[in-house]
């Protein structure tokens, strides 16, 4: 899904070409100044508005690297705002504030503050509401409370980056009645990687993007082709992650196709429905060392 963030940055103006036409051209993006405020509009796609501002993050870091993301502006609306970008009467919009248009569509967003005697609201909220009766007007927007993680976890993301560590994403195998335990094993790898050398090890895994690293959390009835489908197209392999039988963490490279020093799934004796428990019986019986990734054929 396409998501659109609009940035408070630093450490560079509308005042610098270079830095505005790599915008405009690698990230079909604006850069604008408010008084003493650049705001930066780009959009990315991600599985959430979360991973999206993560890509985001790596790639303008790449490409400007004297960029800073302070944060994201709430881009606070009021009732004519909206009406000018629905296309809409003030006197619409009002009545999809009272509740007396298009209560089908559940109720209007909660106001964000006021402005002077005017309510606001956050664009995105709005955006997300206007979807539900088919009527959002571009790409979607961060929520108030994907917006505040994405806050927190902005310098935490950029620090990684100047360190010259690759920021770690962690998605899930999949969703069902498990998830809670692979919850447990983020909760667990997240204290983890803080461990001196640990992620500097992990860098070392072959990775196309190597600002970026994906973790797969999993369980051991798990099937590693749920693994490999996380694999994205940027990526040439991601880090799976489970804990054995007796709570033990286990860390292995799995790619989606054959790389240099990896080893086939089929050369461990493994066919196409194998699991991550499957994969963890062959390790430990030393058919391949933890570090080696395994591709699947």
């Amino acid at each position: 899904m396409e998501y659109e963030f609009l940035f408070v940055v630093d450490g560079i103006s509308v005042d610098d070409d270079l830095a505005v036409g790599v915008i405009f051209d690698e990230f079909d993006g604006l850069l604008t100044q408010h008084r003493d405020k650049h705001l930066l509009d780009l959009s990315e796609s991600g599985d959430s508005a979360i991973d999206a501002a993560h890509r985001l993050v790596v790639r303008l870091r790449s490409a400007l690297p004297r960029l800073r993301l302070l944060r994201l502006d709430p881009d606070l609306v009021g009732v004519s705002d909206i009406a000018e970008r629905t296309g809409r009467s003030r006197q619409n919009v009002l009545q999809w504030v009272n509740g007396e248009r298009r209560a089908d569509a559940g109720a209007f967003p909660d106001p964000e503050g006021t402005v002077g005697r005017s309510l606001v609201w956050r664009w995105a909220e709005i955006n997300a509401w206007l979807a539900g009766i088919g009527e959002r007007v571009g790409d979607a927007g961060a929520t108030r409370e994907d917006a505040l993680h994405i806050d927190f976890m902005l310098p935490r993301w950029q620090q990684v980056l100047d360190d010259g560590l690759p920021i770690v994403r962690f998605v899930h195998a999949r969703e069902d009645e498990r998830s809670g335990d692979r919850a447990g094993v983020e909760r667990l790898l997240d204290g983890t990687f803080s461990a001196p050398g640990l992620l500097e090890m992990i860098s070392a895994f072959p990775r196309a993007e190597r600002q970026s690293l994906t973790v797969v959390c999993a369980v051991l009835p798990d099937r590693l082709s749920d693994v490999v489908s996380k694999v994205r197209k940027d990526e040439t392999c991601v880090l799976l992650a489970f804990q054995g039988p007796k709570n033990e963490l286990w860390l292995t490279p799995i790619a989606a196709r054959e790389i240099p020093g990896s080893r086939p799934v089929s050369e461990l004796g493994l066919g196409d429905d194998a699991t991550v428990g499957d994969l963890l019986l062959v390790t430990v019986n030393g058919a391949v060392e933890p570090t080696t990734p395994v591709a699947l054929d």
